[in-house]
């Protein structure tokens, strides 16, 4: 393991949680704007499994394991991203 794959995936991960949460905002306010709250929360979770599809296929990282250390710092600044931009 490289630090230059560390520092990409950091990169790669930090971005795609910065995207995710724009994403997710926006999937609320439509959802918001339904009527029906079942069919809101059906798009919600619909888009969100379909942004988490394409991103396990973009990303360089998906052919290891999910306890590789390079993708646990990738998960690991995706989570502190989405965490910081939702509490603060």
């Amino acid at each position: 393991m490289k630090m230059k794959e560390i520092a990409l995936s950091v990169i790669i991960y930090a971005f795609l949680g910065y995207l995710w949460v724009l994403f997710s905002e926006r999937m609320v306010s439509i959802a918001n704007a339904m009527g029906n709250m079942l069919i809101g929360g059906l798009l919600l979770s619909f888009g969100t499994l379909l942004f988490f599809a394409i991103v396990n296929r973009i990303a360089p990282f998906h052919n290891y394991k999910l306890t590789h250390p390079t993708r646990l710092v990738g998960a690991a600044s995706f989570l502190t991203v989405v965490l910081s931009i939702l509490f603060v």
